[in-house]
């Protein structure tokens, strides 16, 4: 089976000193509910009560997976992330030319098109009748 290549993510994407989203206080209090349900996960309580920046987050569900997980000791392994490739060029005269010019269309521009209104006809003039 070959491998699924992912991404790299932007180094944007974490910030240990960024307050935490709402997705990841939602998680954060799932977590809290499991450490109190569970009874003393043996956590660091300056880890439990810092969790408001990503950073803090990070470190408190780190500690509660391990504890959870009984590797407390163990530290948590690195991820290797590996470099996407580049995809393989495809000839473009390979492709038809409808196809292509059909692909070249602009996409609509979100604006409804009313249809012109249709002019209606004026009945012919009668010809004068000859007796």
């Amino acid at each position: 089976m070959d491998p699924i290549l992912v991404p790299a993510p932007p180094r944007s994407a974490y910030n240990p000193n960024r307050r935490v989203s709402d997705l990841l206080y939602s998680q954060l209090q799932h977590f809290q509910h499991i450490e109190k349900k569970r009874g003393d996960l043996g956590i660091d309580p300056a880890i439990s009560s810092n969790i408001h920046t990503e950073g803090g987050a990070a470190l408190y569900i780190a500690a509660v997976t391990r504890a959870l997980r009984g590797t407390a000791a163990a530290a948590p392994a690195k991820l290797a992330v590996l470099p996407t490739p580049k995809p393989a060029k495809k000839p473009v005269a390979s492709l038809p030319l409808a196809i292509a010019a059909a692909a070249a269309s602009s996409p609509p521009s979100g604006k409804k098109t009313v249809p012109k209104k249709i002019a209606k006809k004026k009945p012919a003039k009668k010809s004068p009748k000859k007796k």
